[in-house]
């Protein structure tokens, strides 16, 4: 079933504050936010201002959060040129105390973390990471330091998505959680046997798409809004798969 990703940009406007997930994988979330600056929705793409730079994302390859988030990110993990009156508090927030104490970034040089984010979006991992970092930096950074902030900045990225997963086990509809659009459904929904839309929380209904060459997949339809999801693309509440 094709993505429709036109219809998805409309889940984002100008403004917005973002995460990504891990490229290829999903399996991790972006220890930084991004600030989106356009969405193009006759492309289906949505513009967004991370710390490294300006990239277009599809949309279900982002996910809209609290900008309060970056009290807990590291420094550089906002970038400010887009910054407004509005969202000053954020710039107030990713200078925090807390922040400072949570993260070494007097003892890192600058554009350390912008550097680590720049990495994990392009999927380099953990090792690959202090690879590179300890080439630049072990001449002036101690070797604890590096290696220290560089595993919290990717453990981070697990917990983010663990915690992500975490905040809507319980939820009352099934709900997207990967990039290959899987949906997660609640305890309750796999006891009934049946999936309730994410969008409107209305119990779905089976049905029968005929594809090509006489091939057939079952789909769950929402007879509300129409919203429709693939057998194959529900998964049980703890990710495993569905034996009904």
């Amino acid at each position: 079933m094709a993505i429709d990703y036109w219809s998805l940009t409309k889940d984002f406007k100008v403004g917005d504050w973002v995460q990504r997930f891990a490229p290829a994988s999903g399996s991790t979330m972006s220890p930084f936010m991004g600030h989106v600056t356009a969405v193009r929705r006759g492309l289906g793409v949505v513009d967004v201002q991370f710390p490294y730079g300006n990239e277009q994302c599809f949309p279900d390859d982002i996910l809209r959060v609290n900008p309060k988030l970056s009290e807990f990110l590291p420094p550089e993990s906002v970038d400010q040129t887009y910054m407004t009156t509005e969202t000053e508090k954020v710039r107030k927030m990713w200078a925090s105390a807390r922040t400072k104490g949570l993260w070494r970034c007097a003892e890192v040089p600058a554009g350390f973390y912008r550097d680590l984010a720049k990495f994990w979006s392009r999927g380099v991992g953990e090792v690959a990471a202090y690879d590179q970092m300890w080439r630049r930096h072990a001449a002036n950074t101690p070797d604890e330091t590096l290696r220290g902030e560089i595993s919290k900045y990717y453990r981070l990225a697990s917990n983010l998505m663990k915690l992500r997963i975490q905040q809507h086990a319980e939820k009352s509809a099934a709900y997207w959680v990967a990039q290959n659009r899987q949906y997660r459904m609640s305890q309750k929904e796999v006891q009934a046997g049946c999936p309730s839309c994410p969008k409107c929380a209305t119990p779905m209904r089976k049905t029968n798409y005929k594809m090509r060459e006489g091939t057939k997949h079952l789909l769950y339809a929402c007879p509300k809004d129409l919203f429709l999801i693939k057998d194959t693309d529900l998964i049980g509440p703890q990710g495993e798969a569905l034996q009904w």
